[in-house]
């Protein structure tokens, strides 16, 4: 009997030491990030400077498209054929710059944006030890955490902190 009553004290006990959980909504989180923001612009600057620079090479090509369609009439057979060779050597030329800018850009994206996954992943770690939180669930939409109290959801006071610690950067 003394037995039974030791493990139900003991499982009373144990049962006090409860798990503290909150979750954080990362889609708020990330569209809301400072650093979000920031690597967004730089990467739409980047994309109209290297839009431009397309035009300002596809320009004259379509010019020349425009020429050769207004003058093929007048051009013999084998002078068509080089001129339209020549086209699409310039138009694949083309394509192909477009092509490495869209991947320039893809690959820059991607980099960042694993620097503020590990940035955010790290700050939440810390964050949580510092409150001592057991267990943080991440939720996007209607995605991971079906429910939770919104007591538990410490999306803003992480947002909060991470924006304050990124305008010091």
């Amino acid at each position: 009997m003394k037995k039974l009553l030791i493990v139900a004290i003991a499982f009373i006990f144990a049962s006090c030491n409860q798990t503290k959980v909150a979750y954080i909504d990362i889609e708020v989180l990330m569209k809301d990030y400072e650093a979000t923001k920031a690597l967004e612009t730089s990467l739409k600057a980047k994309q109209e400077v290297m839009a431009k620079e397309l035009d300002s090479i596809g320009a004259p090509f379509q010019l020349k498209v425009q020429q050769y369609y207004q003058n093929q009439q007048k051009m013999s057979t084998q002078k068509r054929a080089q001129t339209e060779q020549a086209l699409q050597q310039e138009q694949q030329f083309l394509q192909s710059k477009q092509q490495e800018a869209s991947l320039l850009l893809q690959k820059e994206n991607q980099k960042m944006s694993e620097i503020i996954t590990k940035r955010v992943d790290s700050f939440v770690e810390n964050f949580a030890k510092s409150k001592g939180y057991n267990l943080v669930l991440g939720t996007s939409g209607q995605g991971t955490v079906l429910y939770g109290d919104e007591s538990l959801n410490v999306t803003t006071e992480i947002l909060e902190i991470l924006n304050s610690d990124f305008s010091k950067k």
